[in-house]
C-alpha cells in the first residue's frame, strides 16, 4: 500500500480587507509539503475596456507580503509576485486560476502554490512535524487593484502524514536600496546549502537606454570567486528561461495590430514590465539533485557582488536555502 497524504482547508473563502494584515493562521503539525493560497477578485465593467484587462497582475498586486514563520523565524517570506516566480522556477509549481474570459462582473480566482520542497509531494523534502501554534501563516493585503470591487482569500495545505522528511526549503527576501552605480555587495546567508538565488531588477524593458541594476554579477566566498565569476543580466535571464519552459507566455501577454482589422503580419508579445522579465536566476542546482549545491558552512563572508548601471531603485534577492533537519525524524 502506498503512502498517504492529507489535503485540508485552513481557511475557506473569506473577505480579504485591502491594506490590512490578516489574522495569523496556525498551520498543521504534520510534515507539510506545500500550501495553496487562493485569491478571488470581483471584476467590474471597467476591466473589460480596451487594453485594461490583466490576467495575473491584479492578483500579484493584491498581496504585498506573506510569510510562513516557525517560532517567529521566517521560513518563507516575500511579496506574492516574488514567491510565485520562485515556486514556478524551483518547484515547477506556477499559479493558475479560473474565469479567464474577462466578462463583466466575473469573480475571478488565482491559486498560488507555496512549496517547502523542490517537488510537491516529495517524501523526503517537506517542513517537518512541529507542535500546534509553532508554524503560522501571515499575510498583508495591498490596496484593491483598479477595476475590482472586492477580494477574498482561502488557504489549503498538503500534509505528508506518513513521511519523515530530511530537508526543506527556506526562502526569504533581502533588499538593497541603490544609492550609486558601480560595484556593491549583498551578503548571502551562511550555514545552509544554497540551491539558487532569485533576483529582481527594478529596471525594465521600457527604458530608452538599456540599463540594469544587476548589469554584471559574481559570487564571492571570502573574496574568492565561486560558481559565477562573472555573469551578465542577459545570461541570467536566459538561465531563468531554461528553468521555465514557455516562460514568455506564462505570466500574461498581449497581441497587437497596427490598426483595426489590420494585421501586422506576425503576432507581437508585449511583456516589458511583468514577471518574469525583471527577474534573473542563479542556479546552483541545475540537476535538482543537490550535486552542485553551494556549501556555505565555514565561510567567513559570502556575497553577491553586483555591478549596477543605475543609482536609484531597490533590488530584491531571494536565496533558496536547503535546510537539513537534525536527525531527519520527529517534531522540531
Amino acid at each position: 500500500m502506498g503512502k498517504r497524504f492529507l489535503r485540508s482547508s485552513v481557511i475557506e473563502l473569506t473577505t480579504l480587507t485591502p491594506s490590512v494584515d490578516i489574522q495569523p493562521q496556525d498551520l498543521p503539525v504534520n510534515p507539510l509539503s506545500f500550501l495553496l493560497l487562493t485569491i478571488t477578485l470581483n471584476q467590474t465593467p471597467a476591466q473589460t475596456a480596451l487594453n485594461t484587462y490583466r490576467e495575473l497582475s491584479p492578483f500579484l498586486a493584491m498581496v504585498s507580503d506573506l510569510s510562513i514563520r516557525h517560532r517567529g523565524e521566517n521560513i518563507i517570506q516575500g511579496s506574492l509576485q516574488d514567491i510565485a516566480v520562485l515556486n514556478a522556477l524551483v518547484a515547477m509549481a506556477p499559479p493558475w486560476g479560473r474565469e479567464h474570459h474577462g466578462v463583466d462582473a466575473t469573480v475571478r480566482s488565482m491559486s498560488f502554490p507555496l512549496c517547502f520542497g523542490r517537488r510537491p509531494y516529495w517524501h523526503s523534502e517537506a517542513f517537518p512535524a512541529t507542535q500546534r501554534g509553532n508554524l503560522r501563516f501571515h499575510m498583508t493585503a495591498a490596496a484593491l487593484p483598479a477595476g475590482y470591487s472586492a477580494a477574498q482569500w482561502a488557504l489549503e495545505t498538503v500534509e505528508l502524514i506518513e513521511d519523515t522528511p530530511a530537508t526543506y526549503l527556506k526562502y526569504t527576501t533581502n533588499t538593497r536600496a541603490l544609492a550609486a552605480t558601480g560595484r556593491q555587495k549583498m551578503p548571502l546567508p551562511i550555514g545552509n546549502e544554497l540551491l539558487g538565488l532569485l533576483l529582481f531588477d527594478p529596471t525594465d524593458e521600457n527604458d530608452a537606454t538599456e540599463t540594469y541594476a544587476f548589469r554584471q554579477i559574481k559570487i564571492l566566498r571570502d573574496n574568492v570567486e565561486q560558481y559565477y565569476a562573472q555573469a551578465s543580466w542577459h545570461a541570467l535571464a536566459a538561465e531563468l528561461a531554461m528553468r521555465l519552459p514557455n516562460w514568455g507566455l506564462l505570466w500574461g501577454h498581449r497581441h497587437e495590430q497596427a490598426a483595426a482589422e489590420t494585421s501586422t503580419g506576425e503576432q507581437v508579445s508585449l511583456t516589458p514590465d511583468i514577471p518574469p522579465l525583471q527577474y534573473g536566476f542563479l542556479d546552483f542546482d541545475p540537476l535538482k539533485d543537490g550535486s552542485y549545491s553551494m556549501e556555505t558552512a565555514g565561510a567567513s563572508q559570502l556575497d553577491l557582488d553586483l555591478n549596477s548601471d543605475v543609482s536609484v531603485g531597490t533590488v530584491r534577492m531571494l536565496p533558496v536555502e536547503l535546510v537539513k533537519i537534525p536527525g531527519a525524524a520527529g517534531a522540531v
